[in-house]
């Protein structure tokens, strides 16, 4: 779903008609203003239909003209009115035809107002009150006594903001629910007395609107001679209720003191004036119906200062910190120095030495080289060529203690921008702070350029350039700079675009991937630009992915061909140092990206089995009798086979959410490869059997079963989960020397019905590829050797089928034992892209393999 910003008109397209904005682009304001009309708002909760749509034929498509009313910037909402045709103004129109009503404004009321109300409220009591019961005697009872320090389980009772929140204690569960059966049962006996008529600040029992019991309340006001405003001594909650509503309470029910506990967050502001709604609903959310963990930190204004956790989540989330994470509040400014004494604070201004301006230093993050990893944030992602990041925490913490020295940055900033009125005349090189347009917010900067009143900044804590009026900077000090610039210039290392520069769809999948996200990185590489990073992304090697994803290139030589290279540039650059380091780190961080690479190897490592012996063997999967798999004689250790299944499903789950599930090359028969299992969506180590246009059959490497999945439920395998052998071992038939590369379909079929059936094996030969056996029927079918009946059928066959035989000689087909992928001629044009990575070192690169290696090194 996006919003066009220079029309207003929004809409929902898909991923590929999405492309990256150009960097040449300026960013100028959105031409599109966000607007209200002022003054009215709807009848009943929203707009109707029929107002969406008259005021649509008579706006859509005209020119008009808007008076600007007032201008909201946090939430960047005008409010106007608009001129129509017949010079009635919008707001009216929307009134007189019934759409709408007048806007009632919230404006606090006056130190007049109040005495006016209270003075009404008390007259609206006092009129009628002549021979009636006050209910004076009844007081309020005493609060719960709390300590600083204290901790205990409380339940929200009633919530108004972050800052005007009631709640019980878990432990008092108990204490209240008799209080309430005590209420119902007093109130049940008595009935409602005619003369009874509380004084405000007296104690009754009041009945809730919303459920009809009886709860104890204190009388607030009369807002009229029968209706009364209580508060609910014991939740928090107050409301307006009828005269008739309120019973006598008796002594006894006053000895329990107050459960309700009235708590403002400690420890955070809001970031405007007020909370904003959307933190109000949030925070709503977030506490209702939990159990949390509260802790008193002090008193302010009547209201108990503490901090809450939610135990039960994980992590335990600190509410207070989770507002300033989302950035709905701002930590607490320390105010004691507002309580200094006078004499600490100030000297007569004769004693005051002249004013020297403190030199202004500041550091920039540096990026530790020690091959450490680190965790970094992004701020700006432009392309996988340039990037910037910030350290979680730059003195080696957590995140959130890193996260929370920038959110009291940004609060110190914001609180020195906004108090400094002295002028300031902005110089090249030097830092300053800056509003971040569109957001309003102070940033620290430097400026790197002027042209009459405009001037070029450089944010130094988020990487991005931008140009302000000089009017609107503001001066820095030196304790705004302690802090050392938090962005960092990076690149990814080891990568190039495939063409001269990146293409669009790499660009979003990078940006998604990486914009606001929390990395995992290692420097490579350092110059005077930033820092070449291997960074990884919700635990994908960003680099290797985008080469698997054929979006990048590998930069650099071949692995095996690096030294060759370093020892030709040596000796062409006497003291060549510097070049031959540059050499050595490509090579590093190519070997790096190609063993992660995943793909569908063919040369998977397989269990060879003793030479000689016989064994009935369980024939799990047929390609041909050059190519089948049985299932290994002895057991899987079953702890490390779950251990690679966790891996399995890991990478599978990354893969599928950070790549796209269409297969770039289509794998061949007898390929390894991981598949999602259709009987409980899970994935795991396979084989390929059979190729389809849409669907492949598949035998599952550890278990031996096969079935038929779609081409989007099959997943490239990197080797690292090759290491555990399969339970599925690869198998040839003995003595197939002049087996054809092509079978005959019927010749097929016959050969996996008879190997299907209760052969003998025995283990004639391993290549350190197959396990070649000798096939024997059972007795009862005579005993013959397996391998003279396919021969025979294949004889039989080639005579009753002479046209298709020279066919069969000459076209390819399945190999007589595993070898590599051969490489489709078109793809030998790419460049310099990773040759397979042998990491089971039981096979040979085939003659193919070599010849592309060579190729690529030549060009």
């Amino acid at each position: 779903s996006i919003l066009y910003i220079d029309f207003g008109n929004e809409e929902n397209v898909p991923i590929e008609r999405i492309q990256p904005l150009p960097a040449n682009i300026q960013h100028f304001c959105p031409c599109a203003m966000e607007c209200r009309i002022a003054g009215v708002v709807p009848v009943v909760n929203k707009w109707s239909d029929e107002c969406c749509i008259t005021v649509r034929q008579m706006l859509t498509g005209k020119a008009v003209t808007v008076k600007l009313l007032e201008a909201t910037e946090k939430e960047g909402v005008h409010a106007v009115d608009i001129v129509l045709s017949m010079r009635m103004m919008l707001s009216s129109f929307l009134i007189k035809n019934g759409f709408g009503q007048r806007e009632t404004t919230s404006v606090p009321p006056t130190e007049q107002d109040i005495i006016a109300m209270l003075s009404a409220s008390f007259e609206n009591y006092k009129r009628l009150s002549d021979g009636k019961d006050d209910n004076e005697w009844a007081q309020p009872p005493e609060p719960l006594t709390q300590a600083v320090g204290d901790q205990f389980l409380v339940v929200l009772t009633h919530f108004v903001s972050p800052s005007d929140l009631v709640v019980q204690k878990v432990e008092n569960a108990e204490l209240i629910r008799d209080l309430q059966l005590k209420l119902r049962d007093h109130c049940a006996q008595i009935s409602t007395p005619q003369n009874f008529r509380p004084a405000p600040g007296t104690v009754c029992c009041a009945q809730f609107s919303e459920d009809k019991q009886w709860y104890r309340a204190k009388v607030l006001a009369y807002p009229s001679e029968e209706r009364v405003c209580v508060a609910y001594l014991d939740f928090g909650n107050s409301e307006e209720v009828d005269l008739s509503q309120l019973l006598p309470i008796t002594p006894a029910l006053l000895t329990i003191p107050m459960q309700a506990i009235l708590c403002a967050l400690a420890g955070v502001h809001p970031v405007g004036e007020n909370w904003s709604r959307d933190c109000i609903l949030s925070l709503q959310c977030q506490l209702s119906n939990r159990l949390l963990r509260l802790k008193i930190h002090g008193v302010q204004e009547g209201k108990t200062l503490v901090s809450m956790v939610d135990e039960a989540s994980d992590p335990q989330v600190d509410f207070a910190e989770l507002l300033i994470t989302a950035c709905y509040a701002t930590p607490a400014s320390d105010s004691a120095s507002a309580n200094l004494p006078a004499e600490e604070t100030t000297a007569p201004a004769e004693t005051m030495p002249p004013a020297v301006p403190e030199p202004l230093v500041w550091t920039s993050a540096e990026l530790p080289s020690d091959g450490q990893t680190v965790t970094l944030f992004t701020s700006i992602v432009e392309s996988p060529g340039r990037f910037y990041c910030r350290l979680a925490d730059p003195e080696g913490g957590d995140s959130l203690q890193g996260l929370k020295k920038f959110m009291e940055l940004e609060a110190q900033l914001k609180q020195h921008c906004e108090g400094e009125a002295s002028p300031y005349f902005p110089k090249v090189g030097e830092p300053c702070c800056a509003p971040f347009s569109g957001s309003g917010s102070w940033c620290r900067a430097l400026v790197n350029g002027r042209s009459d009143d405009d001037v070029g900044v450089y944010l130094v804590d988020y990487g991005h350039n931008m140009t302000a009026k000089s009017s609107h900077l503001r001066s820095i000090t030196p304790k705004l700079l302690t802090l050392p610039f938090q962005a960092v210039c990076c690149w990814l290392a080891g990568v190039d675009p495939i063409g001269s520069e990146w293409s669009s769809e790499a660009l979003l999948w990078f940006q998604n991937l990486l914009d606001g996200e929390q990395l995992s990185a290692r420097v490579l590489s350092v110059t005077e630009q930033g820092y070449g990073l291997e960074v990884i992304s919700r635990g994908q090697n960003i680099a290797a992915a985008l080469i698997a994803e054929q979006m990048a290139k590998a930069i650099g030589v071949p692995v095996g061909a690096k030294h060759e290279q370093v020892e030709s540039t040596t000796t062409k650059e006497n003291g060549g140092n510097e070049q031959e380091d540059s050499v050595e780190v490509a090579g590093g961080i190519q070997t790096a990206v190609a063993s992660e690479i995943a793909g569908f190897p063919v040369d998977w490592k397989t269990v060879e089995l003793p030479l000689n012996e016989s064994f009935q063997p369980y024939v799990a999967g047929v390609i041909s009798p050059s190519l089948f798999y049985v299932l290994g004689p002895t057991q899987i250790d079953q702890n490390k086979l779950q251990e690679v299944m966790k891996e399995v499903a890991a990478y599978c789950s990354i893969y599928q959410g950070t790549l796209s599930t269409g297969m770039k090359s289509r794998p061949s028969a007898g390929a390894a490869c991981c598949a999602q299992f259709s009987g409980d969506k899970n994935w795991y180590r396979a084989v390929i059997l059979e190729v389809g246009e849409n669907e492949l059959s598949v035998i599952y490497a550890d278990y031996g079963n096969t079935e038929k999945v779609p081409s989007s439920q099959i997943l490239p395998i990197p080797a690292h989960l090759l290491q555990l052998p399969f339970q599925i071992i690869r198998c040839t038939l003995a003595g197939g020397e002049n087996f054809p590369e092509q079978w005959p379909e019927e010749v097929l079929q016959a050969c996996r019905a008879e190997l299907v059936n209760a052969v003998l094996a025995k283990v004639q030969s391993f290549d350190g590829s197959a396990n070649a056996l000798s096939l024997t029927l059972p007795a009862e079918r005579d005993g013959v050797q397996l391998t003279s009946l396919v021969l025979d059928k294949l004889n039989a066959f080639n005579k009753t089928n002479p046209d298709t035989n020279q066919k069969l000689d000459d076209a390819p087909g399945v190999p007589d034992g595993p070898q590599s992928k051969l490489v489709p001629e078109p793809q030998l044009e790419l460049e310099h892209k990773p040759a397979p990575v042998d990491t089971t070192g039981s096979t040979k690169p085939s003659l193919k393999k070599q010849v592309r290696l060579h190729l690529l090194v030549i060009k």
